[in-house]
């Protein structure tokens, strides 16, 4: 087996030079609590509702949590007696809601800022089959609405085991037994106002029966990796939340075969950028990019980072507010690289790590090969490493992924 790997096409995401899908997905930040996804999701008033993954409770980040929201909130504005509601954005949660909306027999119209549906699932392209530079896996497999959908579908899913990478690279000694219970236990212990980064900090000052190294391999790969956030900001009791490990599965194809499929027959209004809300007595009316409408109700299921950027008259409840200040998100990118041949070893997870040189770098790569026998994978990239990584054209910023990959396959 070589170790050169030429490079035949690749795809890269920029989701952080994107500033209508700023990020990955929510995360809870120190000081805040589960209660302030909640609290972002109660209805303001009976015409405005926030719906999507981060207004969940136990599905945050994922797309079958966001598609639930989204139809929890269709169902609401229906109830209410709304007869025409406008969605703000064509993500899971703005086509579940839609989707629910027209089920029930209300009148539904989309406003998407991008020139796609999709949202945060962004599918694309790459040597002439498809991959997902967006949300990748069907987590939480056995009661993901999302997942149902795929195997009524008759889509073809491939499961990825999480819980047994094959780290690349300089030999690691693995994870120390103990290791993650003694972690959860100091973050689950740490102040309210901690942060992931002061907990791990102090644990390293005195790391007791662990040696430092393992520390940080562990809190790399389980929490930067997975919110791509400053570890400084992520709340310390609330870093580790639930989704990975539990039966995650990625479509042959990808995501936007679900896509497609929920976007068929909704109106939807493709660049059309929503600026301001105004709530009133008798209804709403959205204004933005010159496009100005009324209706009964409206169902916001734009990403935090969007979210911010709307003017809404009158202004969010406190409640509202304080939930987004102590809500945000991480950075996470991917690309995706199509070799001439396999160079890589084969592992039955599908599953590799590779630990960057510097502090809190980390990426992962899913062999995607199954998916029409051409050797592929996809990586995701967290931790400072990024701005550097991806400076430059896709080109070049693909070329830099696929030497980090090949660099570990050599060790």
């Amino acid at each position: 087996m070589g170790t050169g790997g030429r490079l035949v096409a690749a795809a890269v995401s920029r989701w952080g030079d994107d500033p209508w899908a700023l990020g990955s997905w929510s995360l809870i930040g120190r000081g805040g609590t589960p209660g302030d996804r909640v609290a972002l999701g109660e209805p303001v008033g009976g015409r405005l509702r926030i719906a999507g993954e981060a207004t969940h409770p136990t599905r945050a980040g994922m797309t079958h949590g966001a598609f639930e929201q989204g139809i929890a909130a269709g169902i609401w504005a229906a109830e209410a007696g709304h007869r025409r509601v406008a969605v703000v954005g064509a993500g899971m949660a703005g086509l579940g809601a839609a989707r629910e909306l027209g089920r029930l027999g209300v009148a539904v119209e989309i406003w998407e800022a991008r020139d796609r549906v999709g949202g945060r699932t962004a599918g694309v392209d790459v040597g002439g089959f498809g991959f997902d530079l967006g949300a990748n896996w069907l987590q939480q497999y056995d009661d993901n609405v999302l997942a149902r959908l795929a195997e009524e579908l008759g889509l073809t899913v491939t499961p990825t085991d999480f819980t047994d990478p094959f780290v690349l690279g300089p030999a690691r000694s693995g994870v120390p037994k103990g290791l993650e219970s003694e972690l959860r236990a100091r973050l689950e212990a740490a102040a309210p106002q901690a942060a992931v980064g002061d907990v791990v900090g102090e644990w390293l000052r005195e790391p007791g029966r662990f040696e430092a190294g393992a520390i940080r391999d562990f809190v790399d790969a389980e929490i930067v990796m997975d919110s791509g956030a400053p570890l400084s900001w992520l709340s310390a009791r609330y870093g580790f939340e639930p989704g990975v490990g539990e039966g995650d599965r990625w479509i042959v194809g990808g995501y936007r075969l679900l896509v497609e499929h929920l976007a068929a027959g909704v109106d939807v209004r493709l660049n059309r950028p929503v600026t301001e809300i105004r709530v009133g007595e008798r209804g709403v009316t959205l204004i933005g990019d010159g496009h100005a409408a009324d209706f009964d109700a409206v169902i916001v299921t734009v990403p935090l980072a969007v979210l911010t950027t709307i003017g809404f008259a009158p202004a969010l409840p406190d409640r509202h507010r304080v939930a987004v200040e102590r809500l945000g998100m991480g950075r996470v990118e991917k690309v995706v690289l199509r070799f001439e041949q396999r160079f890589w070893p084969e592992h039955a997870a599908g599953y590799y790590r590779v630990h960057g040189p510097g502090e809190n770098e980390i990426c992962e790569w899913l062999d995607a090969s199954a998916a029409d026998g051409v050797p592929t994978v996809v990586g995701l990239f967290a931790g400072p490493w990024l701005g550097e990584l991806w400076d430059g054209t896709d080109a070049e910023v693909a070329e830099r992924a696929a030497g980090i990959f090949r660099d570990a396959v050599r060790g």
